[in-house]
C-alpha cells in the first residue's frame, strides 16, 4: 500500500459508526460520470447502507490517509440462493442464466461496494482493497457501470465479465472471479 495510507478490517458495527464519512465518500464517487446519481438516489444511500450492514457475515476494509476515509470495500457471504425482493436483486436474477446464477451463490463472496475517493484513484488502492477483501474466498462477484473506470481494473485483474443488465435505467455489468486454485486447467 502507498505510504501514509493505512488499511484495516471493519465489521458492521464499526462501519456503521462512520455513516456520515461513508455518505460523503459515496457522493464524491457517484456524482461524476458515468454514474451521475440523482439527488434521490444519493439521499437513499443511508437506507441502503443500513440494509447492507444488517447482512449476515458482513465485513470489509477501509483505507485512510491522515485520518480521512479515502476508500472502502465491503460485502458478505452469498447465500444458497440468488437474492430477490429489491430492484437490484430482481434485475440481476432476471439477467443471468442458471449457469451464471450458480456462480453467484455460496461459497461466493458478494462485493457490495468498492469506493475510492476520485482524488486517490489510479494509484492501486481499489485493486489492493479488492485483493485483500477476496483473499481466502474461492469465488466472488460484483456489479458496476460498464463505463466505470473500475470495470477495466476488474478485467485486468482476472474478473470475468458475465452479463449486462439495467437497474432502474442504469446500465450495469456483472463480474465474477474465482481464486487461482479454483480455476480448472485448460
Amino acid at each position: 500500500m502507498h505510504r501514509g495510507i493505512s488499511v484495516r478490517h471493519t465489521d458492521a458495527i464499526q462501519l456503521g459508526r462512520h455513516t456520515a464519512r461513508l455518505e460523503s465518500l459515496y457522493r464524491r464517487c457517484f456524482t461524476e460520470p458515468p454514474w451521475w446519481e440523482s439527488a434521490e438516489r444519493l439521499a437513499g444511500f443511508r437506507d441502503r447502507l443500513t440494509g447492507h450492514l444488517g447482512r449476515g457475515g458482513f465485513g470489509g476494509l477501509v483505507a485512510e490517509r491522515d485520518g480521512r476515509l479515502i476508500g472502502t470495500v465491503y460485502g458478505w457471504p452469498a447465500g444458497p440462493n440468488l437474492g430477490g425482493g429489491n430492484h437490484f436483486d430482481d434485475a440481476l436474477a432476471a439477467a443471468v442464466t442458471s449457469t451464471v446464477a450458480a456462480r453467484l451463490v455460496e461459497p461466493a463472496l458478494v462485493v457490495a461496494q468498492l469506493m475510492v475517493d476520485p482524488r486517490h484513484q489510479q494509484r492501486g488502492i481499489g485493486r489492493e482493497l479488492l485483493t485483500r477483501f477476496t483473499d481466502g474466498w474461492p469465488a466472488a462477484w460484483l456489479c458496476t457501470h460498464p463505463e466505470a473506470p473500475a470495470a477495466g481494473m476488474y478485467r485486468r485483474g482476472g474478473w470475468c465479465e458475465e452479463t449486462h443488465f439495467h437497474v432502474d435505467e442504469c446500465p450495469m455489468v456483472l463480474f465474477t472471479w474465482r481464486a487461482p486454485d479454483q480455476l480448472s486447467p485448460a
